[in-house]
């Protein structure tokens, strides 16, 4: 029997605020003789609000009323109570990461978020979620080649790699639209991203805040700054004379190594002006639109390689209140824990390690426990390893030894015990431990692919407890 649930998507982004409410369907989709499969087999938009310009008290902070007052006002014409929301996210992207009172903000979204809602504004998971609301990544399994989609937004630009679905790579840069804004009606700079007017400088470039542009000037750092986008996934010698991608942009850790993609789209704000031609120059007193048309120069040879996206700026948004959740269920184990469970760390361990005996693997996974204590004493992290496809009772036993002699140090803390595991044995192997402990208070989940870094949530039981809900993050704040 199908059941259905309620998701949100919130983006606070740098130029804008907006939101979405999707009807999930979420059924079992295995035979009546077979293990139970749930899924989700349906996903609907119901309701996209207004679009609109992020408010802020300044450059550095966040108006939290007002931006609580833009989600409650859509919150009513959307006719959905908070209380009917079960999962989804609030995003908080590009430079509006970066405010003061980030943070904070998410307090402000207190009782409208639902009970399960990941709160993140990580720029890996950005661009993920943005490649997935803008359809490329069903473009790339589609046409079984590898897609690149660049949400170039006002502070930011996200890039995600896909191959068949699944993603393969993200990095982003601090490029967009609005890192320079004009006072209305004029060439003066009201304000330029500090980074940027570095670089203006070195590069002999004459735009400084509280300063008069000229067009041709913010044409040729527009120019430069679609260069590093081109080069920055895989291509060279683009027109802008950037080169090698300047590394002073990358918001990210790391440089992407990848080939370059075979199918191209392009989301975000900015977008609109990739694909479309507009008449003015500055509508919202930022570069955006020269920013846009400097892109599809850039890109320009290999043109035949972009297709457009399904959405454009409603991307994240989109991608926030329909892809951002996963499920885990059938073979699940969990009792005595209170959900939702939120940021919760993930260690991740290797191959080598979850197979160690159990003093070795006792001995590292505390070290690793080390890692989240404080003043205060040892904090919760899940633990995630691969584990074994039609595993054997007698190996499964191995497993949850080696498993129930390093979570110790949780045990002792009063904490609850997290295991992830991506092959299907989480039921089997969390009934195994519950008979270790005194303390009964563990969560084994299973199909669940995570990352050494990742933040995991996990929601309250659906589908009369046989289902978790589950988000995999990627950096919870830059």
């Amino acid at each position: 029997m199908a059941e259905e649930i309620i998701s949100v998507g919130i983006d606070i982004g740098t130029s804008t605020t907006q939101l979405i409410f999707s009807r999930f369907t979420i059924e079992n989709t295995a035979g009546m003789t077979s293990v139970p499969r749930i899924s989700i087999i349906d996903k609907q938009i119901i309701y996209q609000s207004s679009i609109y310009e992020t408010p802020l008290l300044s450059q550095q902070v966040i108006n939290e009323t007002a931006v609580r007052e833009i989600v409650l006002a859509e919150y009513k014409k959307a006719g959905i109570e908070p209380k009917s929301v079960t999962t989804g996210a609030v995003i908080i992207t590009g430079e509006t990461a970066r405010k003061e009172n980030a943070s904070t903000v998410l307090s402000a979204m207190s009782g409208l978020a639902g009970d399960f809602v990941v709160a993140t504004a990580g720029p890996d998971l950005e661009g993920v979620i943005a490649g997935k609301g803008a359809g490329t990544s069903t473009l790339s399994l589609e046409h079984h080649k590898t897609t690149a989609n660049l949400d170039v937004g006002g502070g930011t630009t996200n890039i995600a790699f896909f191959s068949e679905a699944e993603v393969s790579a993200s990095v982003c840069y601090d490029i967009g639209g609005r890192l320079i804004k004009l006072r209305q009606g004029s060439m003066l700079v009201d304000y330029i991203a500090p980074k940027l007017e570095k670089h203006c400088r070195d590069a002999g470039i004459p735009i400084k805040a509280g300063q008069t542009a000229l067009k041709q000037d913010l044409q040729k750092i527009c120019a430069w700054m679609a260069g590093v986008l081109f080069d920055s996934i895989g291509f060279s010698g683009s027109p802008g004379g950037a080169g090698t991608a300047d590394l002073e942009f990358l918001a990210t850790e790391r440089v992407v190594m990848h080939t370059a993609p075979e199918l191209i789209t392009f989301s975000g704000g900015v977008a609109d002006y990739i694909y479309n031609e507009t008449d003015s120059d500055f509508p919202y007193n930022d570069v955006g639109v020269l920013l846009g048309r400097e892109i599809r120069k850039a890109f320009s040879g290999v043109w035949e390689r972009v297709r457009t996206p399904v959405h454009t700026i409603r991307a994240t948004v989109i991608g926030a209140g329909m892809y951002s959740t996963e499920l885990s269920g059938s073979t699940i184990t969990y009792e005595g824990v209170r959900f939702p469970l939120k940021n919760i760390p993930i260690i991740r361990l290797s191959k080598r390690e979850e197979t160690l005996p159990p003093s070795e693997f006792a001995d590292i996974l505390r070290q690793r426990l080390d890692w989240y204590k404080d003043e205060q004493g040892q904090g919760v992290a899940a633990i995630s390893i691969t584990g074994e496809h039609n595993i054997s009772f007698e190996n499964l036993k191995q497993y949850a030894a080696r498993l129930a002699k390093g979570l110790t140090p949780l045990v002792n803390a009063g904490l609850p015990q997290i295991i992830i595991v991506e092959h299907d044995m989480a039921k089997a192997l969390g009934q195994m431990l519950l008979q270790m402990h005194d303390r009964r208070e563990l969560v084994c989940i299973d199909s669940v692919s995570t990352s050494q870094g990742d933040y995991i949530d996990i929601g309250a039981p659906l589908m009369g407890g046989r289902v978790l809900p589950v988000v995999i993050k990627t950096l919870v704040f830059n």
